[in-house]
């Protein structure tokens, strides 16, 4: 995975995975970013969503999708009136989804992947992130057969396989080391 982006505590935080196409917090905006329809804000401090309005606003007036910014759920409501401030500022629609998130919420990102929302620590509400793919393993009870026989069962209806979640990718944001030690896939 290539991972794109910039981190100063108290100034800026902002990341981009490109092969997942998400977007990790908006402490300020990359023109490069711009193009990533589905962020991530792990909590609302200045300097992890400073650049969400303006996020908002390019991809409007480079007539792209409205981005969905997934946050946290108490934060939503906030965000929104922050948008809605600029939107009166610049006399710009601020056109988005914002989906509020609480630990342990899961999102699905295409066929592939999930996103699972967990606890951290910090002076505010906080989540952070971790990408699981999703694969189909066969039962343990079907792997003898032969493929025509798994073919049969499942024509007939028969699950033949299990999801199997394979952790790829996890961005925590700030969060102090109990952040960590509650989440054993970190």
């Amino acid at each position: 995975l290539t991972i794109e982006g910039y981190s100063r505590a108290a100034v800026q935080t902002c990341w981009r995975v490109n092969e997942l196409k998400l977007l990790f917090d908006a402490g300020v905006q990359p023109w490069d970013f711009m193009g990533t329809a589905t962020m991530f804000i792990s909590h609302a401090h200045l300097d992890h969503i400073a650049g969400l309005p303006a996020y908002v606003s390019r991809r409007r007036m480079m007539k792209m999708d409205p981005p969905v910014i997934y946050l946290p759920d108490s934060a939503v409501d906030h965000a929104w009136e922050m948008l809605q401030t600029f939107r009166r500022l610049d006399r710009g629609a601020m056109p988005c989804e914002l989906v509020g998130l609480l630990p342990g919420d899961e999102t699905k990102i295409g066929r592939e992947y999930v996103v699972a929302a967990l606890p951290t620590q910090h002076t505010i509400d906080s989540v952070g992130f971790v990408i699981h793919q999703r694969r189909q393993k066969l039962k343990p009870e079907y792997q003898d057969l032969r493929g025509d026989q798994i073919r049969d069962l499942k024509q007939a209806g028969k699950e033949v396989t299990n999801e199997v979640r394979v952790p790829v990718f996890a961005y925590t944001g700030d969060t102090a080391p109990r952040g960590l030690d509650l989440n054993p896939v970190l």
